[in-house]
């Protein structure tokens, strides 16, 4: 058994945690300590659209650490500087005040991601303008739907769908303003993408694509929005949803080497440029699977990929992570949509010469009640044949067909291999032709008519 090893952990997100918890199922002797900024400890953050929209109360998102022997969690504390030459993390107790110094022969920053705003948004009066990240933070929206009705949503991200959603929910007319021409830029093809704004257009959204937020003025309840066109829009209060930057200061003064992308740069064991610091989760600059480039990947599924391997080598085992997919999906009322892998439009950018194939079906037999319908489009490279991305959005079994859909691209599959699975079938669960199923049989035809290889 290997000797004790004292592991610090920086952050309780999804990555901390799980590098915690990983580190003492490697070395039960370990000691882990993590430090975390918030006065609580354990909480869901993608749960916050729900807690706006009414749909789950804000406490329940607040849960409990792990308990372990040898594994403390520290909350209401922040760290100030990390001496990596010594090996010592200088924290202070923002209840008490009181200096901390934790000696550490591992350390792992998991201090996620923070809200981006635009450089080119001007913020005149920032009362009844907010961000989205902590539980404070959907408290403060939350009260002000309650107060105003009306608001304008900055960002057609999937967080920005789905605090559109949310408020819509509770009665709050919302305008949804996006720069691209289509909302998820990014994030799902534009046809695809459109299945999404067809929802919200449903619910009553407004949505303003093709246009940027530029300024933002007037006092809470009496908001003002100029975009790059000039047009104003007006609303009670302002939500900004344009997406996330990794949250490294504390890694710049470590002297921590960051990438391009603005994260911190690690190697496939989640190793920083300084040996016994490793970073995971939203923080760190990982590996996209296919292409092999740099990215943020701001999801909890990474965050604990990620936070798994960081943790096993902390505490002395040996783990790897050849990539990540950013595998993600959203839920608006029963209406899913999400993506993994590279999207069409992606994958050309990266030099591959991708085909697609789009299909509308139902996830099972129609004469179930509860048959749903579910666009799949489904991306591969037209000279090999690999797969290597998928898209969904409709009520079906969105969640059933990407996770299918992400094996088959982490596995290296090809279309024709994709076909010839062996799913299980009953017809109150499912069709007997799997909705990724049709999508890659349409491919599989278009993959021939064209003459390219299967392989």
């Amino acid at each position: 058994m290997a000797g004790p090893v004292r592991i610090v952990v920086v952050g309780c997100g999804a990555a901390g945690l799980a590098a915690a918890t990983h580190a003492k199922s490697v070395n039960e002797r370990s000691k882990v300590v993590v430090l975390e900024k918030r006065r609580y400890a354990v909480y869901h953050p993608c749960s916050i659209p729900d807690a706006v929209a009414g749909l789950v109360e804000l406490s329940s998102l607040v849960g409990e650490p792990p308990l372990a022997t040898g594994l403390e969690v520290r909350t209401s504390t922040l760290v100030e500087d990390v001496d990596v030459g010594g090996r010592v993390v200088h924290a202070r107790d923002l209840r008490s005040g009181g200096k901390l110094k934790l000696e550490f022969d591992a350390l792992v920053l998991a201090t996620g991601s923070k809200p981006s705003v635009p450089r080119g948004l001007r913020i005149e009066d920032s009362r009844g303008v907010f961000a989205v990240k902590t539980l404070e933070d959907a408290e403060a929206i939350a009260e002000a739907a309650g107060k105003h009705p009306s608001a304008v949503v900055v960002g057609g991200s999937a967080l920005g769908v789905e605090l559109a959603h949310a408020l819509a929910r509770r009665g709050v007319k919302v305008a949804l303003l996006e720069l691209s021409p289509h909302l998820l830029p990014g994030e799902l093809d534009s046809d695809v993408a459109r299945e999404v704004e067809k929802r919200l257009e449903a619910e009553g959204v407004a949505l303003v694509l093709g246009d940027a937020a530029t300024e933002i003025s007037g006092e809470a309840g009496a908001k003002r929005v100029v975009t790059g066109s000039g047009r104003v829009l007006e609303a009670g209060f302002v939500v900004i949803a344009t997406g996330v930057r990794a949250n490294s200061e504390l890694a710049r003064r470590m002297g921590l080497e960051i990438g391009a992308t603005g994260g911190v740069r690690v190697d496939e064991r989640m190793a920083t440029s300084t040996g016994c610091v490793y970073a995971a989760g939203g923080v760190a600059e990982v590996r996209e699977l296919l292409t092999g480039r740099p990215i943020l990947s701001p999801f909890a599924s990474t965050a604990y990929l990620t936070g798994r391997v960081a943790g096993i080598n902390a505490a002395g085992g040996e783990a790897r992570l050849r990539g990540v997919l950013r595998s993600w999906v959203a839920n608006i009322g029963g209406f899913k949509f999400g993506a993994t892998g590279l999207t069409e439009t992606e994958a050309r950018e990266a030099g591959f010469n991708a085909l697609s194939a789009t299909v509308a079906v139902r996830d099972k037999p129609a004469l179930y009640p509860d048959s749903r319908l579910l666009t799949v489009k489904l991306v591969a490279d037209g000279d090999s044949g690999r797969v290597l991305g998928a898209q969904v959005a409709g009520e079906g079994d969105a969640l059933g067909a990407l996770n299918l859909a992400a094996a088959a691209v982490t596995g290296g599959f090809t279309v024709e291999d994709l076909c010839s699975l062996e799913l299980a079938y009953a017809p109150s669960l499912s069709e007997l032709v799997h909705p990724l199923r049709a999508a890659s049989e349409a491919l599989l035809r278009r993959l021939g008519r064209a003459g390219l290889a299967r392989r």
